[in-house]
């Protein structure tokens, strides 16, 4: 039989798990910005490629709901991707393309070839890394609603192209991930 840790080996094994986990968080972001320069080697030739930074509803649960900014709309980013021989005195088509999974990003590597695609047939495309997306810090990823305020997020993506992007058809506006 194993004896069981002491509270000293228990307390290391604590604090080590806490270190890699915001490790793991720091290396996601560092691939994050690393995907983003991709995202311009792979369309750039296209289309032009935006990363904004709109936001969404407050968090859907706060520590202190008193605190100071407790109640803020959360800041998040999103992609927008305009094919670059359009003309924009014309309307086209929106796409609101959501990434995969749940703890996810909109990763160039899985999704370019898609994003290319529609890019080619005229679309205009905006693709949010709504809250809880990795790639943003710990806190940004807990901020997940699982299934709630993530798709406001995504509205809000879309509300941000119809009210800012005069050549975005309103009329004719889609979803697809």
């Amino acid at each position: 039989a194993q004896t069981p840790p002491s509270d000293a080996t228990a307390d290391v094994i604590q604090r080590m798990n806490q270190r890699f986990e915001a490790l793991s968080h720091r290396l996601d972001q560092l691939e994050k910005a690393i995907d983003d320069v991709a995202w311009y080697h792979r369309v750039g030739d296209i289309a032009t490629v935006e990363k904004v930074r709109i936001y969404g509803p407050p968090r859907a649960k706060v520590n202190n709901p008193t605190q100071m900014g407790a109640k803020n709309p959360l800041m998040f980013w999103t992609y927008i991707f305009v094919p670059t021989k359009i003309d924009r005195t014309k309307k086209y088509p929106l796409l609101v393309f959501p990434h995969g999974g749940v703890h996810a990003d909109l990763n160039s590597t899985f999704s370019y070839h898609i994003i290319r695609e529609l890019l080619t047939q005229g679309y205009v495309i905006v693709a949010p890394d709504y809250r809880g997306s990795t790639g943003y810090g710990r806190g940004f990823y807990e901020a997940i609603d699982y299934g709630g305020l993530e798709n406001d997020d995504c509205y809000a993506s879309r509300n941000h192209m119809l009210e800012n992007y005069d050549f975005v058809d309103k009329t004719h506006v889609g979803i697809m991930g």
